[in-house]
């Protein structure tokens, strides 16, 4: 007598058979994986978001005034020397007129400092700074520049800010500056200029890099032992939100004018979802969307991966 298997059975066989040719698609699908996948994924997370300005820069004074001599002649005695501070007023130096020093045509007059602040060399045309002026040098005529006074009250930080990050700042910005030459110390200021035209930057090579804004920071109690030509660096909290949904920069995309970024669904497979992102940082980008705390985003397109 043949023997008939119950339908009752086959189904569990069925079952059984169906299960194992799933689990073994998904063991194949996770060995075609790639074993470095976790490293193009990063998590959606909440928190706080700040963007901070951090920028190197250049201390110069905003007043500074030239000394000349009144004719061709020369310098008979330096009363005032280079690195020292004068008021208005004071004598700096005794010129004598005339082709030569022992001449008796002439008496020395004293030149006199037009305003006060600290004396320095003259800045040649092409940006160095012109000879030292000593006892017995002449002087070729009116338009030779002698000294320099520099006021020392009006000290400023010059800054150079790429047009990416221009609209980020404004006037009157409380910013904090360090510098190289006085370590230790924190000094205050604000933003006092935003030029409102972009400069060509000059790259090391000599040709014309990206273009920049010059930006001033008026230092809000300088000291003398701030000198001009010093390197900086200014550091403020532009803005800041609190508990915003966030994600790496690197997985948002661009097309066009809008924005996206690849959820994972399983594996290699994703959802393309459209997002509108908010404040930057250096690093994170507020989303707004359909994302959520959690989910992973992929940093480079998926299909790349495979």
């Amino acid at each position: 007598m043949k023997k008939f298997i119950k339908p009752a059975v086959w189904a569990v066989i069925l079952a059984l058979a169906g299960t194992g040719g799933y689990l073994g698609y998904k063991r194949y699908k996770k060995m075609m994986l790639r074993p470095d996948l976790q490293d193009f994924l990063r998590t959606v997370a909440k928190g706080d978001l700040k963007l901070e300005l951090e920028e190197s820069g250049e201390l110069v004074s905003r007043d500074t005034l030239d000394v000349f001599p009144p004719s061709r002649g020369f310098i008979v005695e330096i009363l005032k020397k280079e690195g020292m501070y004068v008021e208005k007023g004071e004598k700096i130096m005794m010129f004598k007129g005339g082709e030569r020093i022992d001449s008796t045509q002439y008496v020395p007059v004293p030149i006199i400092a037009p305003s006060s602040g600290l004396l320095t060399r003259c800045v040649s045309r092409y940006g160095g700074s012109d000879p030292e002026i000593r006892e017995g040098k002449r002087v070729d005529g009116a338009s030779s520049c002698i000294t320099r006074v520099v006021d020392m009250k009006s000290l400023a930080v010059n800054l150079m800010i790429s047009e990416m990050d221009i609209f980020k700042l404004k006037t009157g910005l409380p910013v904090f500056i360090t510098f190289t030459s006085i370590p230790g110390e924190k000094f205050t200021g604000k933003i006092d200029v935003i030029a409102p035209m972009a400069e060509a930057k000059t790259s090391n090579w000599g040709g014309s890099g990206a273009k920049v804004f010059r930006v001033v920071i008026n230092i809000d109690k300088p000291t003398q032992k701030m000198r001009v030509g010093m390197s900086s660096v200014v550091t403020a909290d532009i803005q800041a939100k609190k508990d915003v949904l966030k994600a790496p920069i690197e997985t948002l995309f661009q097309e066009g004018l809008n924005y996206y970024v690849y959820r994972q669904k399983e594996g290699l497979e994703a959802e393309k979802v459209q997002v509108f992102p908010g404040l930057r940082s250096e690093s994170d980008v507020e989303l707004v969307g359909s994302v959520k705390p959690g989910e992973k985003l992929f940093t480079a397109l998926p299909e790349t991966l495979k």
